[in-house]
């Protein structure tokens, strides 16, 4: 889940989100800094103008700075030159504000506007603000009012933060949802369409999808269940005509041998008994094909289910022997451990039998045959000494009527469905068929199989 697309997605929208939240936040509490520190400088300049028409440190002085204290909560006192240089190299400097003169203020003090007013934090625990501003002849140091514990309004303020808080935790977890229910939907729709795909590739053409679902995927649905139709159809027309030609050659076969037959009583010369010979090969070339052709057919699209206990390295003893009498120019050995299976023995001969046929074909003078277990697999191994197969055409020499070597494959025979009846098979009993150098410098078909139970 976490290395899905509609996942990755889901997380990118909600960081989206937090990161938008965050931005905002970050923002308005820099916004609201600044605007406090603005704000403070104009009221700090506000209160200093009020003082313009007192002259310092006498009776009337002292009382406006109580008022103006008592009013705005305002620390007012007057320093020299000296302690704003010691002040200033105290205390952390925040901002320096350039205020232009706003018609809702009086005039700013001379020079304010000009340099810029300078900012400190006069008390890092309740976050005081601090101002040196030029006042007549001298300069005033006004500090802002304690922070303090409780709003004018009381605790409510803070309650109301606390639904402010609440709300925002509820819109976002809303939106999450929203956006977990969405993607989630959509990515159980798609893995729906995943799930057919590989039946549809494992040879289930009949696997279709339900397309009543939202768009876009509704198109896609659709377009899958057309393609699978297509493909079904196609494949059960292949089907027909392939048994139709094979069945139908069998019939002519029969004649073409019994005529056959009829002739090989009657005498010949040497054209004729030529001409008679080749045809009677041609004839059992074509029942050999119609017979593969309907072998093919049979195990891709009616498997066969029947299972029985047998010895796999007795029954590749015997077809060696065998296929060492039907060809005798080559030297087939043997190198069997004994393998007890629960399995389709017919199939198993076909594979063993095609294959060592195909090495037989192929091989200059040598054939080996290897049956090989652990607790897991056992493999089946046929390699010859004859000219190899390239890794360019170890797939395509598996495909149906497939000759590598035209001018060869007449030589000795075959329509190229040896391989594919082995392939077929390996695929119907989950197997895994390798093409690989032999050591013998030829080719080496490995067909590996699980011990089933």
């Amino acid at each position: 889940m976490a290395n899905t697309l509609f996942f990755k997605l889901y997380l990118s929208i909600t960081a989206v989100i937090i990161g938008s939240i965050v931005i905002v936040s970050i923002s308005m509490d820099y916004y609201y800094d600044n605007l406090d520190d603005v704000t403070f400088v104009h009221d700090a300049s506000f209160a200093a103008k009020l003082l313009d028409d007192f002259v310092e440190d006498t009776d009337r002085w002292n009382m406006e700075v109580d008022l103006l204290s008592r009013f705005t909560g305002f620390t007012i006192k007057n320093i020299s030159m000296k302690n704003a240089l010691l002040y200033h190299q105290a205390h952390e400097l925040l901002d320096v504000v350039d205020i232009e003169p706003n018609k809702n203020y009086p005039p700013l003090p001379a020079g304010i506007g000009k340099w810029g007013v300078f900012v400190y934090e006069h008390d890092e625990e309740d976050d005081r603000l601090a101002v040196i501003l030029p006042h007549n002849d001298g300069l005033l140091l006004i500090i802002d009012s304690a922070e303090i514990l409780y709003p004018i309004d009381g605790p409510d303020d803070l309650v109301d933060d606390n639904v402010e808080l609440f709300l925002l935790g509820f819109i976002f977890l809303s939106i999450a949802l929203v956006l977990y229910s969405s993607v989630r939907n959509i990515s159980n729709h798609v893995y729906r369409l995943s799930s057919a795909s590989l039946a549809l590739a494992n040879g289930q053409l009949d696997t279709r999808v339900n397309d009543r679902i939202p768009a876009p995927l509704n198109q896609m649905a659709a377009s899958f269940n057309e393609m699978a139709a297509s493909l079904q159809h196609s494949q059960h027309q292949q089907r027909v005509m392939a048994n139709a030609i094979a069945h139908e050659l069998r019939t002519p076969l029969t004649r073409i041998q019994l005529v056959m037959g009829l002739l090989s009583d009657e005498a010949h010369n040497q054209y004729t008994t030529e001409l008679h010979n080749d045809l009677s090969r041609y004839t059992v070339e074509m029942e050999a094909l119609a017979n593969d052709i309907l072998m093919l057919q049979t195990i891709e699209h009616n498997p066969s289910s029947i299972h029985q206990k047998f010895d796999l390295s007795a029954l590749m003893k015997t077809r060696e022997v065998e296929f060492q009498h039907q060809y005798p120019h080559v030297s087939i050995s043997s190198n069997c451990e004994k393998v007890m299976l629960d399995a389709n023995p017919r199939y198993l001969q076909l594979i063993v039998d095609n294959l060592v046929k195909n090495a037989c074909l192929y091989a200059d003078t040598k054939i080996k045959l290897s049956l090989q277990s652990d607790e897991l697999r056992y493999r089946i191994i046929v390699e010859d000494d004859g000219d190899g197969i390239s890794p360019q055409q170890r797939e395509q020499v598996l495909d149906a009527f497939t000759r590598l070597d035209n001018s060869r494959s007449r030589q000795t025979g075959g329509f190229g469905l040896g391989l594919a009846i082995v392939n077929t098979i390996v695929k119907t009993m989950h197997g895994e068929i390798r093409i690989e150098t032999s050591e013998l410098g030829g080719a080496m078909f490995v067909i590996e199989f699980k011990h089933e139970g």
